[in-house]
């Protein structure tokens, strides 16, 4: 190297040695300020106090209580009247507890309430929708159809067989909606229907039906079809050409004096359904896609509103109806009856409960025969009305049921009732004359609805409502402050950190800076061989 070069270099590396010292002057007073961001944080520590929680001794207060040979009824607080007298001088408000006779209304889960049932179909509506697609699966026998509504919307639907055979409330549905096709008349007149048991026929309009030969397979097929799920194999049929009659039906009515005799037509059609609405296989083999005179799908739909009687059980609860009598004769019902519409019609009531125990009673407040109800369960007596057992089993035949009968699918909770006694809170307010012992305390009391003059006692108790208060302060002070130290700490951590991370580029440039040393020395070693040399070859 020659002696131009070295100095050069030598020049070069007291520059880059120079700049490393400023670099490390430099991380000294970043490492300088980060250590007073601990020191301040140390001392922000220091200050803050630590939260104590209170004492119950700190939280203690005078309570004056008496028992009037029943209960025991404690002060609660008390002012001084403005202008006492001799009978009264303060204002006392005190309290006791005792058992309150307090109407009861609970709900039962899945009720499972059994009766008697009437199928009342109304709103019979058509519909109409145009077929863009119809497939039908001979496999599964069910139409697939896309659909199309007024308003040019497209939806599938699928058309199964109903359960017309099996089910009593399609079979009922589909005479309310498909009547002209199913039957001939409802007759309510028994006199018109005469048996002649010689020749074994019925004579109804002038015209004969005869036994339908059970022994003739096509004719009992028929005759199932016609009746769906109404079909009893134990009944016995008759028919006239395409008419039938059934005669169990008719000694029904003529027994009793009431009810329907339904003259039926042979109905040989199977029905489909997408679950809400109905159609004809007939009907349905009609439609014609590619043919704008026949493509529409026409389906009927009807709601039912089932009438309920003769109710048995909740569950595995007999139910029993309550008559006039058994209201009159036995106090009990009344009590309770009584005291829950006190209860239910207070601002923390029911008010539909409230309307459905008051019509149970007329006008005059008589009760009506037959409304209430009354089961046991776990050995107590419980009371309910027709409107809630009426409203449980109608839920059972909304668009939620989930189950094809009325007794698994109820959706409404049943309210059901009693009365209990139940502890309570009393407070009153009274006038009063209050009597010191001389030191201080209060040693008596009289009320101005009580002639007795009551001996106070007197205890230091803990005030539970100053403690409590007392105690949530401290939760919410002590939350504060674990709240503070844990910011501190994490301050602290990422200080810690930074000068981590500056001690350790400082030691790296103390090393760059040994190795800058050593080299340098290496080249003025160079640089003053270079000179020696020079002035020996010049000097001769």
């Amino acid at each position: 190297m020659g002696l131009a070069a070295s100095q050069a270099r030598y020049l070069s590396l007291s520059a880059r040695k120079t700049n490393v010292e400023y670099e490390g002057q430099q991380i000294n007073q970043q490492r300088l300020a980060l250590s007073n961001q601990s020191a301040d944080l140390f001392n922000q520590m220091l200050t803050m106090s630590v939260p104590t929680p209170p004492s119950t001794t700190d939280f203690t207060k005078l309570q004056y209580s008496w028992n009037d040979g029943n209960i025991t009824s404690v002060i609660d607080n008390f002012y001084q009247i403005g202008t006492p007298s001799e009978e009264y001088n303060y204002i006392v408000s005190s309290y006791h507890y005792e058992n309150v006779y307090t109407g009861q209304r609970k709900y039962l889960n899945d009720p499972q309430v059994q009766a008697t049932k009437t199928n009342n179909f109304s709103d019979l509506t058509t519909k109409n929708f145009t077929v863009t697609t119809l497939a039908y699966n001979p496999d599964k026998d069910t139409y697939t159809l896309t659909l199309k509504n007024a308003l040019n919307q497209k939806f599938n639907a699928i058309y199964k067989p109903s359960d017309q055979n099996t089910n009593k409330d399609v079979t009922e549905q589909l005479d309310f909606m498909f009547a002209s096709d199913r039957i001939t008349a409802k007759e309510t007149d028994y006199t018109k229907f005469v048996y002649d048991e010689a020749t074994d026929k019925i004579t109804y309009n002038s015209a004969a039906y005869t036994p339908v030969n059970m022994n003739d397979a096509d004719a009992v097929k028929k005759l199932k079809q016609s009746y769906g799920a109404l079909y009893d194999p134990n009944k016995k049929y008759y028919i006239n050409g395409t008419n039938y009659l059934c005669k169990d039906e008719i000694d029904a009515v003529t027994a009793t004096k009431n009810g329907t005799i339904i003259v039926r037509k042979q109905d040989n059609e199977t029905y489909y359904t997408d679950g809400k609405n109905y159609i004809s296989k007939s009907k349905m083999n009609e439609i014609k896609v590619d043919d704008p005179a026949h493509n529409t799908l026409t389906v009927s739909t009807a709601t039912n509103n089932p009438i309920f009687g003769d109710y048995t059980y909740v569950g595995n609860c007999a139910l029993k109806a309550i008559t006039s009598d058994d209201y009159e004769s036995d106090i009990t019902i009344d009590a309770v009856i009584q005291q829950l519409l006190s209860d239910m019609k207070g601002n923390d009531g029911d008010t539909v409960c409230y309307n459905r125990l008051k019509a149970c009673f007329d006008s005059d407040g008589k009760y009506i025969n037959g409304t209430l109800y009354q089961f046991k369960m776990a050995g107590k007596t419980y009371y309910t009305t027709v409107d809630d057992l009426n409203a449980s089993l109608l839920s059972a035949y909304s668009e939620k049921s989930v189950a094809n009968n009325g007794i698994d699918s109820q959706q409404d909770k049943l309210s059901y009732y009693n009365a209990i006694y139940v502890e309570k809170k009393v407070n009153e307010v009274k006038k009063a004359l209050l009597e010191t012992d001389g030191k201080g305390r209060f040693s008596t009391v009289k009320f101005e609805d009580d002639s007795v003059v009551y001996t106070l006692n007197v205890e230091t108790i803990k005030d539970d409502e100053a403690y409590n208060n007392a105690m949530n302060k401290y939760f919410y002070e002590k939350d504060k402050y674990d709240k503070q130290i844990a910011d501190i700490n994490s301050k602290t951590e990422v200080i810690q950190a930074q000068d981590r991370q500056l001690q350790l580029k400082l030691e790296q440039l103390g090393t760059e800076q040994t190795a800058l040393q050593t080299e340098m020395e290496a080249c003025q070693k160079v640089v003053s061989k270079n000179i020696e040399g020079s002035f020996k070859t010049f000097g001769g």
